[in-house]
């Protein structure tokens, strides 16, 4: 266990420095608006909910998602795989610890997933307080054995035991939805590893790593941090026909690295799905204000990304300028971000938008261009 305390404090170090930053971030402020909005959004969803609004999908759906998309954290590093060696027989405590503390971060999951369903549920569903109680704990234990079940590497449990709870709440017997999780955590304790899997669970921490590491570079440049890409062959190939035909280096290479990757298409889709969901809770005029809210939101995200780009991208190594460079990612930055702002709009239109729509676009359209120009 006094190896898993060191790497603990050292994690929290690394935690408590990089809060600091993200204290200091004029995003952080941006989050708290955009939660108090989402905040006002759903309440007064709830205020127009009866009981006839299916929310056993919802819990269904809720005990589906908690035991996928976890990133576990080991502590374990690289230089582990020559110095924890001759320690691997006897070092069950860490193995102990890594699973306690992953299981702690899973509850506090669950927990705050629950705290955002609970007022829906308690207003469309006859419940008493111990049914309640049973749902939380359920989700709770669904989360855990998602998180663990990625520690262990076994498939499958996680989903098999989130679709038996999710059965039990449609039959009407929320009293017994923790019961498939609970037997899903028996397994896991009669299949756990009694040595550590180091490469595999190297892997887990790398991984989590660079998400933790993507997440603060909201915030602060991170140069050093390393990038997951996707293949995506259908976009790549249409970027070369049509960037890399006109013999466009710097348009290409940047063209090619935001197709690919998590923090930049991928951001663009994850925030435009959170507006539309918003848009629908919301459902009045004042939809269209959400588009330069999220437009907005992305662009905080996505411009100062050109920073690091510029230290790790393979587009420095070229013989092209700075300037070049800057140019191109701007080109690129902002096709993407007045495609969001105008495919945003569209869509507020369905949801009961209408002069704030076109305001909502020349908003948005400004801020792009302001954080554009904000960028040398």
């Amino acid at each position: 266990m006094n190896v898993f305390r060191t790497r603990f404090g050292v994690w929290m170090e690394e935690v408590v420095k990089y809060s600091r930053y993200v204290a200091n971030g004029g995003l952080l402020f941006t989050l708290y608006f955009t939660l108090i909005y989402g905040a006002f959004v759903y309440n007064q969803f709830l205020n127009g909910l009866d009981t006839s609004f299916p929310s056993e999908w919802v819990v269904a759906l809720a005990f589906l998602v908690l035991p996928l998309g976890h990133r576990p954290r080991t502590l374990i590093r690289e230089a582990d795989q020559v110095f924890l060696l001759p320690e691997l027989g006897s070092i069950r405590s860490y193995m102990n610890g890594v699973r306690l503390f992953n299981v702690v971060f899973a509850s506090i999951r669950a927990l705050v997933l629950m705290l955002v369903l609970l007022p829906l549920l308690v207003r469309t569903l006859e419940l008493t307080s111990a049914e309640v109680f049973a749902l939380v704990f359920a989700s709770i234990l669904l989360s855990v054995v998602g998180r663990l079940a990625k520690l262990e590497g076994i498939r499958f449990v996680g989903v098999a035991s989130a679709v038996a709870s999710g059965g039990l709440m449609f039959l009407g017997m929320p009293l017994l939805t923790p019961l498939p999780a609970l037997a899903a955590l028996v397994f896991l304790h009669m299949r756990r590893h009694e040595r550590i899997p180091l490469l595999e669970w190297l892997a887990l921490e790398q991984t989590s790593k660079a998400q933790f590491n993507r997440i603060v570079s909201w915030f602060v440049d991170l140069p050093e941090m390393r990038e997951e890409v996707k293949e995506r062959k259908l976009v790549v190939k249409m970027i070369e026909r049509s960037v890399l035909a006109r013999a466009d280096a710097a348009r290409y290479m940047y063209g090619l690295r935001i197709a690919r990757s998590k923090d930049s298409l991928d951001l663009i889709i994850r925030l435009s799905l959170v507006a539309v969901l918003v848009m629908w809770l919301a459902g009045g005029w004042y939809v269209g204000i959400v588009v330069p809210l999220f437009v907005g939101l992305t662009a905080l995200q996505l411009v100062p990304l050109f920073k690091r780009l510029d230290t790790v991208s393979i587009a420095s190594w070229l013989p092209i300028t700075r300037l070049e460079r800057l140019t191109a990612y701007k080109w690129w930055t902002l096709r993407l971000l007045v495609g969001q702002a105008l495919g945003l709009c569209v869509v507020s239109l369905f949801f009961g938008a209408s002069w704030d729509a076109l305001v909502g676009l020349l908003v948005a359209y400004g801020i792009v261009r302001y954080y554009l120009s904000r960028l040398t």
